[in-house]
């Protein structure tokens, strides 16, 4: 069984230079720890962010900067905020290339019984 790093080290090998990038919650928020050397990517959370960088590291979080999973998080130079409204009209317009979502099973007693990431692999 993959751990949720290796998961985001495979799904950050589909990532393309230049690339608008929607991250979902879970695992998928760890990709941005894992961006190939030599590529540029614009990540986006639903929430209503457009340049969101690694995971801040200890003692340097903003509790006002965060993700769609409440995670602290930093930006790049030149990121910027707007609303949920904005940020959902840009997924639904077709303004980012790729959206990286997580998925879970959930037994038929309504428990999360496995988490997945579809996809080839």
């Amino acid at each position: 069984m993959l751990t949720k790093e290796q998961i985001a080290k495979r799904i950050s090998k589909e990532l393309k230079d230049r690339y608008y990038v929607n991250l979902g919650i879970g695992i998928p928020t760890l990709v941005a720890n894992y961006v190939p050397e030599g590529i540029s990517v614009e990540f986006q959370s639903e929430n209503g962010v457009l340049g969101m960088g690694p995971f801040p590291f200890e003692g340097e979080e903003d509790a006002d900067i965060i993700n769609a999973g409440k995670q602290t998080i930093t930006i790049l130079e030149g990121g910027s905020f707007f609303d949920s409204a904005f940020s959902f009209g840009m997924i639904r317009g077709q303004k980012v290339d790729l959206t990286i979502l997580g998925a879970m099973e959930v037994s038929e007693n309504g428990d999360i019984a496995n988490w997945k990431i579809p996809g080839k692999w």
